[in-house]
C-alpha cells in the first residue's frame, strides 16, 4: 500500500487493524471513527481509534490507540484504559493519556505504520521502566503536572523562592478571591508589567519545603491533598524546621490560609503547589493528625526569577550587577534590553534627548514612546517587558555626569557608552583611565548603510591591573594638521555620512534596524563577558557588513574594511591615556 501525507479513511483504518494482525496489541477490538473537533471537514474530519491489551510482565494494560488527523505528521495517541491488576503509574496526562515521550520533532511521514510501531515499542518500553524502577521518582518530577488535575484550573500567580527553609511569604486576595503569592509585596511588583500591586488585600502565607521521596518509597501526588499525607511528611522535617513551621502559622490569623509547597525533585528543582486550608479545627493539620480542615489543592502560575530566568537564558548571578547606558538610541535601546534579559540586576539609562516620530523604524520602542524623554520611555519599555530588573532614568548629558555626579558613576560595574559621539566618548574614555577605581567602560558604535559596526571594551579589572588598549588609541592624524581619523573604521574618514532632510538639527546617521540590532548583540556579548569576569584584556570586535549600498552611493570603503573584520591590533605604544 502506498502512503502520503494525506491518508484516506481506509488507509488510517488499516494502520491500527495491523496493530492486531502483527502482534503489537492483543484481543484489539473493532476500528471505529470519532469525529473531530473539526467537524466541519465531513469524512476528512473523522479520526480512527482502536483498543487493544498490552501484556508487561503481570499486568494487562488497556489502552487506546487514535490517530490524529495530522498523522502521520505527529505521533499517535495513546490512553491508558484499565491496568490488571491495578496499578498508579506517572507520566498520565489529561484524559489518561499516555505521555511516552516529549521531543519526536522529526518523524518520517512517508512511513506511517513505521511510526506508529515505533511509537508502541515506547509504549511498552515506558511501561516496562514504570514497572521496574521507583516511580515515585517519576511522580516528583511530574508532580506539577499531576497537581494541575487535582486543582481542576484553580490557579494562582506565584512569586515565591523556592528554598530549603519554611518561610513566611504574603498571600494577595481580591475580595475573597485568592490572586496571588509571592515573598513579599515588593517581589510580586518586581514580577509584574506596571510594577506595582493594584487593590489586593494581603495576608500571611507559608512556604513549606518538603522531600517526600526521601520518607515514602511509593509517593503520589495526590497524598498532598489529604490532611494525613501532609502530615506523614511534615513530621519527617529537621526539629528546625518544624519549629519554624510552628511560628508561622501563629503568625496566621484566622482558619483559613495558603501553604505553598516546595517538593524536592531528584536531581531537579523544587516543584511548587499551593495548598488552600479552611475550616480548620481541632488543630492544624501540618501539625495534629487528628486535626480537620478542608483542603483546596492550587496550581501556581510561576514568575519567581529562579524560575524565568533559567529559561531564557538569562544568569541569576548577575542580578547584582549595575549598568550605566549613555545613548539610548538606536543602539542604546537594544544592548538595555538585551541585558536586561540576559539577567543584570540594574540599569541606568542617561540621555538628554526625546524620542521624535523618525526613530520609529530603527529603536526597540519602535513609535510607543514618541515625545517622551529617551531614558524614562526606555525604562517603561524595559519593565514592561523583563520582570526583576531595577531600571533608573537620568535626562541628562554623561559628560557633565561624571563630573557632578562622580559618585553615583563610579558605583557601576560598567559604563556602557553608545552615544556615536568620538569626542564625548574620548572624553569619558579619558574619566576612566582617571584612577584605578573607576569602573569599566564599553564603547559601541556603528558605520554609516550597513557597512559595519564595532564595540570596544577598556580598563576591564583584573588582579594586574587594567590592561592597555583604550579608545584613544583607535584615533589618529595620518599628517600633521590633517583630520583625526578612527583606524578601526571601515568608512573613510574624509567624508559626512549623515544626511539632513528637515534642515539644522535634524541630521542624522543612515543605517537600518538590523544593523543597529547587530551592534548591540554584539556590543552586550562583550559587556556580559566583563560582568561575568571573563573579559581578558582590551578587546575589540567589529562586524562587516555589505558594503554594496555604501558604494552605490559614492563611497569607498577603508582598507581596514577590505582585510576583514578579525583581529586588529590597535593597542598603541605610548598611548596618553592607557600607557601610564
Amino acid at each position: 500500500m502506498t502512503f502520503t501525507a494525506n491518508l484516506s479513511m481506509s488507509e488510517r483504518s488499516s494502520l491500527l487493524e495491523q496493530l492486531g494482525t502483527r502482534g503489537l496489541l492483543e484481543g484489539c477490538a473493532q476500528v471505529i471513527r470519532l469525529p473531530s473537533l473539526e467537524r466541519d471537514l465531513g469524512e476528512r474530519g473523522l479520526e480512527v481509534t482502536v483498543s487493544g491489551d498490552m501484556r508487561v510482565g503481570a499486568h494487562l494494560f488497556r489502552l487506546q490507540v487514535r490517530l490524529p488527523l495530522e498523522f502521520p505528521l505527529c505521533l499517535p495517541v495513546v490512553h491508558l484504559m484499565e491496568v490488571t491488576p491495578p496499578i498508579v503509574i506517572p507520566h498520565l496526562v489529561e484524559e489518561r493519556r499516555i505521555c511516552f515521550t516529549s521531543d519526536a520533532n522529526l518523524l518520517d511521514q512517508k512511513d506511517p505504520w513505521g511510526i506508529l510501531q515505533e511509537s508502541l515499542g515506547m509504549v511498552r518500553e515506558h511501561l516496562v521502566r514504570m514497572l521496574k524502577e521507583a516511580s515515585s521518582q517519576d511522580f516528583l518530577r511530574e508532580a506539577v503536572a499531576y497537581w494541575g488535575k487535582l486543582s481542576k484550573g484553580e490557579t494562582i500567580d506565584c512569586a515565591v523562592t523556592a528554598g530549603g527553609k519554611v518561610s513566611q511569604v504574603t498571600a494577595f486576595y481580591a475580595g475573597a478571591r485568592l490572586y496571588a503569592v509571592a515573598d513579599d509585596a515588593s517581589t510580586y511588583a518586581q514580577s509584574l508589567p506596571e510594577r506595582r500591586i493594584r487593590e489586593l488585600s494581603q495576608r500571611k502565607a507559608i512556604y513549606l519545603p518538603l522531600d517526600p521521596g526521601a520518607v515514602e518509597f511509593a509517593f503520589w501526588p495526590g497524598e498532598l491533598a489529604k490532611a494525613g499525607g501532609l502530615w506523614k511528611y511534615v513530621r519527617a522535617m529537621p526539629e528546625g524546621e518544624c519549629r519554624a513551621l510552628v511560628g508561622c502559622l501563629e503568625r496566621c490569623a484566622g482558619d483559613e490560609h495558603l501553604v505553598v509547597i516546595g517538593l524536592h525533585r531528584p536531581d531537579e528543582e523544587r516543584a511548587l503547589v499551593g495548598i488552600q486550608f479552611s475550616n480548620i479545627r481541632r488543630g492544624h493539620p501540618l501539625l495534629d493528625q487528628q486535626a480537620e480542615a478542608r483542603i483546596t489543592p492550587i496550581s501556581m502560575r510561576r514568575r519567581d526569577l529562579a524560575f524565568l530566568a533559567p529559561r531564557g537564558g538569562a544568569g541569576i548571578q548577575l542580578r547584582d550587577r549595575r549598568v550605566l547606558i549613555a545613548g539610548c538610541g538606536a543602539v542604546g535601546g537594544y544592548v538595555a534590553l538585551a541585558l536586561a534579559r540576559a539577567g543584570v540586576g540594574h540599569l541606568s539609562l542617561v540621555d538628554p534627548d526625546l524620542f521624535s516620530l523618525e526613530n520609529t523604524y530603527r529603536h526597540a520602542c519602535g513609535m510607543a514612546r514618541c515625545s517622551e524623554w529617551k531614558p524614562s520611555g526606555l525604562k517603561a519599555e524595559i519593565e514592561r517587558t523583563v520582570p526583576y530588573v531595577s531600571v533608573e532614568s537620568k535626562r541628562a548629558r554623561i559628560e557633565r555626569l561624571i563630573r557632578e555626579q562622580e559618585s553615583w558613576v563610579q558605583g557601576h560595574d560598567l559604563v556602557l557608552s553608545a552615544l556615536g559621539h568620538p569626542t564625548l566618548e574620548l572624553d569619558l574614555n579619558e574619566w576612566t583611565w582617571g584612577m584605578p577605581e573607576r569602573p569599566a567602560a564599553l564603547f559601541t558604535w556603528l558605520e554609516p548603510l550597513g557597512l559595519g559596526g564595532h564595540a570596544l571594551l577598556t580598563h576591564a579589572r583584573s588582579a594586574e591591573g587594567p590592561a592597555p588598549g583604550c579608545l584613544e588609541c583607535l584615533y589618529r592624524r595620518t599628517f600633521e594638521g590633517g583630520p583625526i581619523e578612527n583606524r578601526a573604521a571601515f568608512a573613510a574618514s574624509d567624508v559626512s555620512y549623515t544626511r539632513d532632510t528637515l534642515g539644522c538639527g535634524n541630521r542624522y546617521l543612515p543605517f537600518a534596524d538590523l544593523d543597529a540590532q547587530r551592534t548591540a548583540e554584539q556590543a552586550a556579548r562583550m559587556a556580559l563577558l566583563l560582568l561575568r569576569r571573563e573579559a581578558a584584556g582590551a578587546p575589540l570586535v567589529s562586524w562587516r557588513g555589505d558594503r554594496r549600498a555604501f558604494e552605490s552611493a559614492g563611497h569607498r570603503v577603508t582598507p581596514r574594511f577590505e582585510k576583514g573584520a578579525g583581529e586588529f591590533d590597535y593597542i598603541r605604544a605610548g598611548c596618553p591615556v592607557c600607557s601610564g
